[in-house]
């Protein structure tokens, strides 16, 4: 980046209090709808109508209504998201946002970092991430690489995890249904003094169907998942925090596309955990400290069955990361919000593998990175919202890395309209896998991209209609991927992401909401001129909440995914398909609700990649009490 464009950056995030503005306008109108609360956009809570990013919230009462089971299945109906998985029950799930790759997207659990360091492109798989003690879900469409450097070009998912709150209260759930699926949770949340906690435990077990496509043998499942929460007001205005996630799965795989196996198993282990203090030390002047650690861990196992009786594979593979990050945010006025941040990150990994007598491995590898961000959060009448941003990264292979971003947000009160814009630049480390492997090169350098997006949103009749519509434009270059003629990752790619984002909210009668997102998505390779693979032009969400008889809820959603490219040579076509899910509740007492749901209800017979089956209709049903 020009040194100017870096000077005016920072000349706008330190004017803080060069001049003192105008009293406020009055507002006679009706307020604008400000949406909820967000923090991972600007790393400090605010309105998602102050922010000029892209972003969805999916709150824990609307978790319950759609009756979804993994993070991976509620992500397919959030607007420019696209998801491929490799069968039901535990399979690989990538999440391509805004048509970026897997690895492009930073996931965390309250901010936590949980990015497979060890995996090809320190992507995460949304397999096994359940929606158990999940507060909210924060998806910030965009590159964010301001905020959170590495890994954020296309964006950021940040899984917010409940905090206790008020008298003890327990949750005991179970569910059965198809597949011979059962699963068993029990929750508990409080609040005692200065002590809040919040505390989960669920366990899901089920034969599972065949992954491959037209295979005969079930690939069972299994997943125990805890997450708890602790806080300690120490002072009135401190407070310490311990979060820990966990989660292992083991899943039953095949061979591959078509290919059947009966005792392909995969083991995985995933915990994130962090121990923050927050403290104000002024009324204008707040700051928090935390350390985070992640680790996965994965281990294959392939022997000799009747279908092949040759294979003999093992495989393991182990990753981490060690953060710490102090954050500041300064308020000396109303309407500026001054945020700066030191973070210091150290990964590692290794991994092993044997197929017959070929050993290959990655001896355990560790690479750190140094970041320092500012960001300065104006907020002008109350209707005008300016974001800038700038980042400077020390990485220990590659060097200085600078990134930056403007976002702008506009409201007009009087007729329900609200403007946005955004700029930024982005970047993404090469993974300890592209490094280090027999295949990796330690010279790589990063990914880079530069993007923008603009955009409005309307609501009208006192907020009984919402609608919006958003423009992107994404150019990526110097990307690592795999040279089929030598046999090594290079930055080899260049890419272009591009389309609209729409979507309509209308709330005829207080019971009953319908939404409706559409995505168009132009996802090109400019190397070869081809569609980039597994990113459908064409999708759209639709989905119905009716509650009613005060104790009741009907929740319907439908999707239409348009076809994709299932390789880079745009040869293996995978046909679009609709897909119903509906999902109901009924409490029959003041603290016991039966739930049910029925997915693929039209029964459709489609694939989301070539070669690997999806779950038919399928019904379960449970029972959930709370005292």
């Amino acid at each position: 980046m020009k040194k100017k464009n870096i000077g005016f950056i920072a000349l706008m995030i330190l004017l803080a209090s060069s001049q003192v503005w105008a009293e406020e306008e009055k507002d006679t109108a009706v307020k604008y709808n400000l949406g909820n609360v967000i923090v991972s956009a600007t790393k400090t809570e605010a309105y998602q109508a102050e922010v000029g990013s892209s972003t969805t919230v999916i709150t824990a009462e609307e978790l319950k209504r759609i009756g979804k089971t993994t993070v991976g299945e509620v992500l397919r109906g959030v607007t420019g998201v696209a998801a491929a998985q490799n069968g039901p029950f535990g399979g690989l799930t990538s999440i391509y946002l805004r048509g970026s790759k897997p690895g492009h997207t930073l996931v965390m659990v309250d901010g936590v970092e949980i990015n497979d360091s060890i995996s090809a492109d320190r992507s995460f798989d949304f397999a096994n991430l359940a929606v158990d003690n999940i507060e909210r879900i924060e998806v910030i469409r965009g590159a964010q690489s301001t905020l959170y450097g590495s890994d954020a070009m296309g964006g950021v998912i940040n899984i917010i995890t409940k905090k206790g709150k008020g008298k003890p209260k327990w949750e005991i759930s179970t569910e059965a249904g198809s597949h011979d699926t059962f699963k068993e949770g029990i929750g508990l949340t409080g609040e005692i003094e200065k002590l809040n906690y919040s505390f989960s435990f669920s366990r899901l077990d089920s034969d599972g169907i065949s992954k491959a496509k037209d295979g005969v043998e079930k690939d069972g499942y299994q997943n125990f998942t805890i997450s708890s929460r602790l806080g300690y007001r120490i002072l009135n205005d401190a407070e310490l925090s311990l979060i820990l996630r966990y989660t292992n799965a083991e899943t039953d795989i095949d061979d591959g596309a078509y290919e059947d196996d009966p005792n392909y198993t995969i083991w995985s282990k995933n915990l994130a955990s962090k121990f923050e203090f927050t403290q104000a030390l002024r009324p204008w002047w707040d700051h928090k400290l935390s350390f985070s650690y992640s680790e996965t861990r994965r281990k294959h196992r392939d022997e000799k069955d009747i279908v092949d009786t040759t294979e003999d594979a093992q495989s393991w593979f182990k990753g981490d990361n060690k953060k710490i990050e102090w954050q500041h945010n300064f308020s000396p006025v109303s309407w500026d919000t001054l945020t700066g941040g030191f973070e210091y990150e150290q990964e590692r990994g290794s991994s092993y593998s044997r197929s017959r007598t070929i050993i290959t491995k990655i001896d355990r590898k560790t690479v750190s990175n140094t970041g320092f961000y500012l960001q300065n959060q104006f907020r002008l009448w109350e209707k005008l919202f300016i974001t800038p941003g700038l980042r400077v990264d020390e990485h220990e292979l590659f060097g200085t890395e600078t990134t930056y971003k403007i976002s702008t947000a506009y409201l007009i009160p009087q007729t329900g309209t609200r403007l946005k814009a955004n700029w930024a630049t982005g970047f993404k480390a090469p993974s300890l896998f592209q490094l280090y492997s027999s295949f990796g090169d330690p010279n790589l350098k990063p990914d880079k991209s530069k993007g923008y997006d603009f955009g409005f949103e309307q609501n009208l009749w006192d907020n009984l209609v919402t609608f919006g519509a958003t423009y992107f434009h994404n150019k990526f270059k110097d990307m690592v991927d795999f040279d089929i003629a030598t046999s090594k990752y290079k930055n080899i790619d260049n890419a272009i992401t591009k389309g609209i984002e729409t979507e309509l909210i209308f709330k005829p009668i207080r019971d009953l909401a319908i939404s409706v997102n559409y995505t168009y998505l132009a996802a090109e390779d400019k190397d070869i001129g081809k569609k980039l693979a597994r990113r459908p032009e064409n999708q759209l969400n639709f989905n119905l909440n009716w509650s009613f008889l005060e104790k009741a809820n009907l929740n319907l959603s439908a999707s239409y995914t348009g076809h994709t490219w299932d390789n880079a040579a745009n040869t293996r076509k995978v046909k679009g398909y609709p897909k119903f899910d509906l999902s109901a509740s009924y409490g029959l007492t003041k603290n016991f609700q039966i739930f049910g749901r029925i997915n693929n209800l039209l029964d459709r017979d489609y694939q989301e990649i070539r070669g690997f089956a999806t779950e038919g209709r399928s019904f379960y049903i449970g029972g959930k009490e709370a005292f």
